[in-house]
């Protein structure tokens, strides 16, 4: 998609908003590997939500409305098996001998966390402002968005960084949680502040 200025505005609020959120709950020791997955996941799915209503509604936006479609579909089928799998795998599986952490997760879950929903929240907004603000014509990668590269990365990073923190280094146990969300951080950070960049350079040069 090409952003408006307005609608550039919007994706860097959001982006500082969910930094800021996420900063304040590894604070308070209120989040886990499966939030932030998870997280990614509901700013991916979203994000495709408002791809479809793009094309029920400002069709004429998009260069080829039939493969754009048949583009939603298949990411939409991508992200039910991503949220199977993240919801066994990194909801209960990998977090099975810790009550704690389940509680969590199915807090998470089941939006009872206030870092998580306020988080979410923030993605709603910025869908709907820029949908609202519009753009003079929208671009679909079907398959290797910067949202859905950062659930490929974060599905193999997780369970890499589950076995490094649980197994390996005992020694950082009290510093879990800094060392197994900071890296997920900074990960959308970078493919966030990329999409945003090409989108704008793709703009202007439209103009």
């Amino acid at each position: 998609m090409m952003y408006t200025p307005y609608a550039r505005l919007s994706k860097y609020l959001s982006l500082a908003a969910m930094i800021l959120i996420t900063l304040v709950a590894i604070y308070n020791k209120n989040i886990t590997v499966f939030y932030i997955i998870y997280l990614f996941w509901w700013d991916e799915f979203l994000k495709t939500v408002f791809y479809r209503l793009r094309y029920h509604f400002k069709k004429n936006l998009f260069q080829n409305p039939v493969q754009v479609l048949n583009g939603i579909k298949a990411r939409l089928f991508f992200l039910f098996i991503y949220i199977v799998f993240i919801i066994v795998i990194f909801g209960l599986v990998i977090n099975w001998k810790d009550h704690d952490l389940i509680i969590m997760n199915l807090e998470v879950l089941f939006f009872k966390n206030t870092f998580f929903n306020i988080t979410l929240l923030t993605f709603l907004l910025r869908e709907i402002a820029i949908y609202q603000i519009g753009s003079d014509q929208i671009t679909f990668n079907t398959s290797l968005s910067k949202g859905v590269i950062t659930l490929h990365i974060s599905i193999v990073l997780g369970i890499l960084l589950w076995f490094l923190v649980s197994k390996k280094f005992i020694l950082f146990t009290d510093h879990a949680v800094i060392f197994s969300i900071i890296p997920f951080l900074l990960l959308k950070i970078f493919f966030e502040v990329m999409e945003i960049k090409e989108n704008t350079s793709e703009s202007s040069s439209h103009f």
